[in-house]
């Protein structure tokens, strides 16, 4: 996404996922510090910060990131100074850390669309990752992709006055492996619009034998590859991959 200023406040509201507990769980089992590409309002960030887990964070988008200082800024003070973000973007972003974990959560590494830009965000992470540490992300999985479009929409009522509407639209072009999704959010006060904003985007749709190409020759191997954030084996019915790769 684009994340304009605006959209970014609604983010959480509607895109709630419970993946967090096995970044976390990530992060013990590698030890030494953690970084989130995509960091977004630090959601999953705060949570490891949260566990003792030194965290740092970046992303492209200020909007995004002015979200993320205002939810770090209502944590403890000794979890606000484990945390650590950045306006950077994953291809080319250059950190005087090693980290023992990388992680691309929230389906963002989708939203890298150049074959060889994809390439150069796999190098930079593998050039920041300490001995032994490991890169995951996960992957909106499609098994069959064709010529699809449609609509959708999405409520979320803030309180007795207010309700957010998410309206949205997307259409597949499976000769180019890409999704385009538009979205716009309307805040409604007893019935009358008082704002509207508009997202939208690309992403790329990977098959696993592309993302494995990938990786290959980024000089990484895959050591897992799941089919949800709850360590199941991943195959053709799974709507998701969870991959963690090591460099070779």
């Amino acid at each position: 996404m684009s994340y304009r200023e605006g959209a970014e406040r609604f983010y959480d509201l509607f895109d709630t996922k419970t993946d967090a507990h096995f970044y976390l769980e990530l992060a013990r089992e590698q030890g030494g510090k953690a970084l989130e590409l995509g960091v977004g309002t630090a959601r999953v960030a705060i949570q490891l910060a949260r566990e003792g887990i030194e965290t740092w964070g970046i992303d492209r988008s200020p909007y995004m990131l002015n979200a993320a200082r205002a939810n770090i800024g209502m944590e403890p003070r000794e979890v606000q100074e484990r945390l650590h973000i950045e306006l950077a973007d994953v291809r080319d972003f250059h950190l005087e850390e090693a980290f023992g974990l990388i992680y691309f959560p929230s389906y963002s590494f989708d939203h890298i669309m150049e074959r060889e830009e994809q390439a150069a965000a796999l190098r930079n992470i593998r050039r920041h990752l300490a001995p032994g540490g490991v890169y995951t992300f996960d992957l909106a999985h499609v098994p069959e992709l064709k010529p699809d479009s449609g609509w959708f929409v999405e409520r979320k009522t803030l309180d007795e006055h207010r309700l957010v509407v998410r309206t949205g639209y997307h259409k597949t072009y499976p000769e180019r492996s890409i999704m385009s999704v538009n979205l716009w959010y309307d805040l409604t006060e007893d019935g009358r619009i008082t704002e509207r904003y508009f997202d939208g985007t690309d992403v790329y749709i990977h098959s696993p034998e592309g993302i494995k190409t990938l990786l290959e020759m980024a000089g990484f191997k895959i050591l897992n590859c799941y089919g949800d954030h709850e360590r199941h084996e991943f195959d053709e019915s799974s709507k998701s991959m969870v991959v963690v790769a090591r460099p070779v």
